[in-house]
């Protein structure tokens, strides 16, 4: 489990890229993928991160539309990313998110 913090801008495109390390066998074939962010870690989901998970990676989504059209109170947020299937289920990371909600129109 990794925890790490990033910076969002509102309409441009984010991800967040898990690797498989090169010295593990382990095969993502099979696991679904989520990734929400919230205001704080018990309140309702602000926005749900597209996953598509491969073999060795699994990749989380924010389209650049989907955060321009979002209008947020406050900048600081907070997330996890999983990957689940029937019989696994396995935190990849964590940590806070801040968003600014400006976006440069020149």
């Amino acid at each position: 489990m990794v925890k790490h913090d990033f910076t969002i801008h509102a309409g441009q495109d984010f991800n967040i890229n898990y690797v498989v390390p090169e010295d593990s066998d382990r095969v993502l074939t099979g696991f679904k993928g989520v990734c929400k962010i919230r205001k704080r870690p018990n309140e309702a989901v602000v926005f749900e991160l597209t996953a598509a998970v491969e073999e060795k990676s699994v990749t989380f989504s924010l389209s650049g539309a989907t955060s321009a059209a979002k209008k947020v109170n406050g900048k600081d947020f907070v997330y996890d990313a999983f990957i689940y299937n029937d019989s696994d289920h396995i935190k990849l990371g964590y940590g806070k998110i801040t968003f600014i909600q400006d976006i440069s129109m020149h």
